[in-house]
């Protein structure tokens, strides 16, 4: 068995082996692969056959309202009387070096199994709410007159609202223009743009609807900027009642809905998503911007099975500021920590407190876990992309 990068020559068996491990048909998957995306997937060679791969796929995303860059892992697949032998395990592990060598500080992925990522690395970085409303039970509110459709190929206005909200957010991808033309046209069939604008644009709605046992909205994306740009889409939902019975979104773990709805019962289930890894923690530590009134010395031993270049004891020192760490093996921690939990805490899912109260990390200094827990507070976490 050999681990390769991916070439042109190896298109048909890629859509082949896509198409077979996800269920989609051959002509729909042959969409999604050329010539350069290729060029981002590694695979596994046996007897000169395909049998695994996966993508790694550059972006950039926010943690705590800093860009940084990141890899994306997505198309992780093994032909079905392949699998069983670990191709997977082997590519996962040259992936986290890709990404260490492409200059990636994070990487995420959605997980078909939260426990198997979690060996190597990746933790559970975000939550999601979901919600199904009879459209019925929306009120109506004054807010719809600013409402106003427009056509799909003026996708570019609402770029600047995804670009304030999303920057809020950890794990939130800054999209490229063909992310957005991917997620606008994916398909037109029964699908609608609408903007709030009150001055400027304060909000957008792009939405499908869906024709089964009954007419219901699937909201591919709602994002809004204030309370009355929320209420003017919840309007268009409520007045759709006569053909539309019931509308379907998502939204990160602080949408205020239950504040504005006169009754907040209603169906809401909250999810899962994406993982989220560390892939170089002495960028992403030095990087980030810190509060200029905490001046502190934290030691921490980090286990890192698949990045090596993680692992050990680091002596990190915060000064007006800015982050300075440093590789100090034998020094006295004060901290131990594996990745996991550390990208959880970078990323702001979970305080380092709350890592601790769950068993997560040893402290060896209860004041360092104080200082520990002044740099990371929680933050909010949420990406609108799935790859």
């Amino acid at each position: 068995m050999e681990i390769i990068r991916l070439n042109p020559s190896y298109i048909d068996d890629l859509i082949e082996l896509w198409s077979q491990s996800f269920a989609f048909p051959y002509e729909q998957v042959s969409t999604w692969v050329n010539e350069k995306s290729i060029r981002n997937c590694i695979g596994a060679i046996e007897n000169n056959k395909l049998v695994s791969a996966l993508s790694i796929i550059p972006m950039e995303g926010y943690v705590r309202g800093e860009l940084f860059s990141f890899s994306g892992i997505g198309g992780v697949a093994t032909l079905p009387e392949k699998r069983g032998k670990n191709y997977v395990h082997y590519l996962l592990r040259e992936a986290i070096r890709i990404s260490k060598e492409n200059g990636s500080t994070f990487s995420s992925l959605y997980p078909f199994s939260f426990e198997f990522y979690r060996t190597f690395g990746w933790e559970l970085g975000g939550f999601q709410k979901r919600y199904r409303r009879k459209t019925y039970s929306i009120p109506k509110f004054p807010e719809m007159e600013k409402v106003k459709r427009i056509p799909l190929e003026d996708w570019k206005l609402i770029k600047p609202v995804y670009d304030k909200f999303s920057k809020n957010f950890s794990g939130s991808i800054k999209r490229t223009d063909e992310r957005w033309e991917s997620l606008i046209f994916r398909t037109r069939t029964l699908t609608y743009l609408y903007i709030y604008e009150d001055k400027e644009i304060e909000g957008y709605l792009l939405y499908s609807v869906e024709k089964t046992n009954i007419n219901r909205i699937v909201v591919r994306e709602m994002i809004t900027l204030n309370t009355s740009a929320y209420k003017g889409f919840l309007s268009l939902f409520s007045r759709q009642a006569m053909t539309i019975e019931e509308v379907e979104w998502t939204a990160p773990l602080d949408d205020p809905l239950p504040f504005i709805l006169p009754n907040p019962r209603g169906e809401c289930s909250i999810e899962p998503t994406f993982m989220i890894r560390v892939i170089d923690v002495e960028r992403a530590l030095s990087s980030l911007k810190y509060d200029e009134n905490i001046n502190i010395k934290i030691a921490l031993k980090i286990k890192d099975e698949h990045g090596e270049w993680n692992d050990g004891i680091w002596n990190l020192e915060i000064e007006n500021g800015k982050g300075n760490l440093e590789k100090k093996d034998g020094l006295e921690y004060d901290i131990a920590i594996n990745i996991n939990t550390l990208s959880q805490i970078i990323t702001g899912t979970i305080s380092p407190k709350t890592a601790y109260n769950l068993g997560y990390i040893e402290v060896n200094n209860f004041n360092a876990l104080n200082d520990f827990n002044k740099l990371f507070s929680e933050y909010p976490t949420f990406c609108w992309d799935y790859f």
